[in-house]
């Protein structure tokens, strides 16, 4: 019984409710006089409105080498995004999401140690580049690296900056990877 009160109450509140904000939806203004009597606009000014979200351009190249200088392939070389926690052993988070992350934005240095880095993302202050030997003892075993680099006024090339674009950042660095 308390049920079927309750759905005839819930019942008549919202029958009520409706009707009555149907009624607020009515209009009170005036209609605009015919078109005719509007004066006509002779010209439009553009407005342009933009949505979305600050860029730059970041090229991150350079080499990684042990010790002795000699090349180190097939390193992996990330540019970690900006709100992700890392040390140089451990990237923290949910183990298959940081998994699949790294493996997605990660480049491999070629036989001369060689890399590049290309992304698009918001602009930041500081960049990390995560370092990492992941293929065991075949080139030998080297430890990570997370290196941090300042980005600077300076070291933004704005010639091709414009609207939501800030500019290119680009960076050479030299790598040098102690052994374990």
């Amino acid at each position: 019984m308390k049920v079927r009160f309750l759905k005839l109450k819930s019942w008549l509140l919202m029958t009520v409710m409706g009707a009555l904000g149907l009624s607020g939806c009515h209009s009170h203004k005036q209609l605009a006089e015919p078109e005719e009597v509007q004066p006509r606009v002779k010209e439009r000014q553009e407005i342009r409105l933009m949505y979305g979200v600050p860029t730059m351009n970041y090229r991150i190249s350079g080499k990684v080498h042990d010790a002795q200088g000699k090349p180190v392939k097939d390193v992996r070389v990330n540019m970690l995004e900006h709100g992700i926690e890392a040390t140089a052993d451990t990237v923290y988070g949910d183990p298959e999401n940081v998994k699949n992350y790294l493996e997605s934005t990660s480049v491999k240095t070629d036989k001369k140690g060689r890399f590049v880095i290309e992304q698009s993302t918001t602009p930041r202050e500081e960049v990390r580049i995560l370092v990492r030997d992941v293929d065991g003892a075949s080139n030998g075993a080297y430890k990570n690296q997370l290196i941090h680099m300042e980005v600077d006024e300076a070291s933004i090339d704005k010639s091709n900056a414009g609207g939501w674009n800030r500019g290119d950042f680009n960076k050479e660095i030299d790598i040098k990877l102690e052994r374990k």
